[in-house]
């Protein structure tokens, strides 16, 4: 039986099926290794960081990012990487702690990854659940101006999702 370590470390984007990785919106451009340090992480090879940010990016730790508090901790172009993801990696959200735990209890390598930011304030998202039976939305948050088009788009993203989750769907 698969525990529930195993389940969240299976939704880390190396682990995803190609076929979903390759429909993924913003795939991370870095990722560094890192570890547990006091009631936060740290950077295992700092220097990996020590330069300006090649473009806007949003930082996850794992497979959670920092937008449980209310803030993405976006690294903006320009600004040092290294000095960003210390500050925020001592600094981890209580969901990001429990979600590391399938990572650091199981001895097995945790990461900082760096995605491009996206500007979701006018992008409604729709989210999915597959498994080996069906694929049904389970939530959705409607924003700005393409909460108007959503309603009449489901039948088209409930059968896009389906075809991408079903090798996943299918493991």
């Amino acid at each position: 039986m698969v525990n529930v370590y195993e389940k969240l470390q299976a939704v880390e984007f190396d682990k995803l099926p190609k076929s979903i990785q390759g429909v993924y919106l913003a795939p991370p451009v870095i990722s560094v290794p890192i570890e547990p340090d006091g009631d936060g992480f740290k950077l295992l090879n700092p220097g990996e960081l020590d330069r300006p940010a090649p473009q806007a990016l949003v930082p996850k730790l794992g497979i959670k990012s920092w937008r449980d508090s209310g803030r993405l901790g976006v690294i903006y172009e320009g600004m040092n990487m290294r000095k960003m993801a210390e500050k925020l990696l001592k600094h981890p959200t209580k969901p990001q702690c429990l979600a590391a735990r399938a990572w650091t209890e199981t001895k097995s390598p945790l990461r900082l990854h760096l995605s491009p930011y996206v500007d979701f304030s006018e992008v409604s998202e729709v989210r999915f659940l597959a498994d080996q039976k069906q694929c049904r939305r389970i939530s959705a948050c409607l924003r700005g101006s393409s909460a108007t088009g959503l309603s009449a788009a489901l039948p088209q993203l409930a059968s896009f999702a389906a075809n991408i989750a079903a090798p996943f769907a299918a493991a």
